[in-house]
């Protein structure tokens, strides 16, 4: 089954949820208003203009998303699912604002249908918690933390359900708001694929286009729209990774390991508004799905698929 990898930056980083180019914060009314008085109109608009959307809100819930997608496979006699997805991002001080960790508790079921021979359950969940931090070391370096412990399953055993995703990161900013490259590892948490090495590129040659060149995920995005520092639109492409392992109950009563994987290629809509809220829409196509139980330790080959999700969030 072609199932949507949790975002790394995901990231559910989450998700998958796109990311407008990093700036500053954008300016308190106070602030604009004092502006105002010492500048003509066209320079004020200007300024406005070129701050940069609020991507957290100041208060500790910071984001509520719901999400959902369908994929149905090219064959009839193959595998197609649907997802829903829900969580709440929480912004936790760590002596300070200035100090966050982010919280991020999220629920998943997939809903499969799938041909008898498959020997795959219709329904597979995903139940965790995601731990995001960032640390600044000097001017243009940071570190970067993100752990997921999680249960993977039918629900129906729980002989390894449980799930461990990590990203550990250093982050150097090379060409300060334009260049930045990234170097690390990452365990997906996955029976089929082991720890792999992280290294990512994110290249934004001015504020309206932004390239991430990363492992799961890589994105192009290109915005088409703004209003002032109230909302913006962002359209873009994907190429990544999806699917993910479950610990489930065989038709004849074995526990095992089952992994879902596919190589998807994804065009999209996202519209973000002021505190990080707003919604996404996306299509794609899913190729090279493959279905693989850890007992049996054989790969089958799967139909490509067609897909579509979408989301919300506050």
């Amino acid at each position: 089954m072609a199932l949507i990898l949790p975002s790394i930056a995901l990231a559910q980083t989450q998700s998958q949820l796109l990311t407008p180019p990093d700036s500053l914060p954008v300016p308190e009314q106070g602030e604009v208003s004092c502006v105002a008085e010492v500048c003509e109109s066209g320079q004020l608009f200007e300024a406005t203009a070129a701050q940069p959307i609020r991507l957290f809100k100041k208060q500790a819930i910071q984001k509520l998303t719901v999400s959902g997608g369908w994929l149905e496979a090219i064959s009839s006699d193959d595998l197609s699912s649907s997802f829903l997805e829900t969580s709440i991002g929480l912004g936790v001080p760590l002596g300070s604002f200035d100090n966050i960790l982010g919280v991020t508790p999220s629920f998943r079921v997939d809903f499969v249908d799938a041909a008898p021979q498959l020997d795959v359950p219709a329904e597979l969940f995903e139940t965790g918690v995601s731990f995001f931090y960032r640390k600044p070391i000097k001017k243009r370096l940071s570190a970067m933390a993100i752990v997921r412990p999680s249960v993977r399953s039918d629900f129906k055993t729980s002989e390894k359900a449980f799930r461990l995703f990590g990203l550990g990161l250093l982050n150097w900013e090379c060409r300060p708001e334009t260049l930045s490259l990234s170097f690390g590892a990452v365990a997906l948490g996955r029976a089929d694929l082991p720890l792999l090495p992280a290294v990512g590129l994110t290249w934004t040659p001015e504020p309206t286009k932004r390239l991430e060149l990363r492992f799961p995920a890589s994105r192009f995005a290109y915005r088409i729209a703004r209003n002032g520092v109230q909302n913006e639109t962002w359209v873009y492409m994907n190429a990544e990774l999806g699917g993910n392992t479950w610990a489930v109950t065989r038709a004849n009563g074995q526990a095992d390991e089952l992994s879902l994987r596919d190589i998807r290629f994804l065009f999209g809509v996202d519209h973000v508004v002021d505190g990080g809220g707003g919604w996404f829409a996306e299509f794609g196509y899913a190729f090279n799905r493959r279905i693989e139980y850890e007992s049996t330790d054989v790969d089958v080959s799967l139909s490509d698929g067609v897909l579509l999700q979408a989301g919300w969030r506050y």
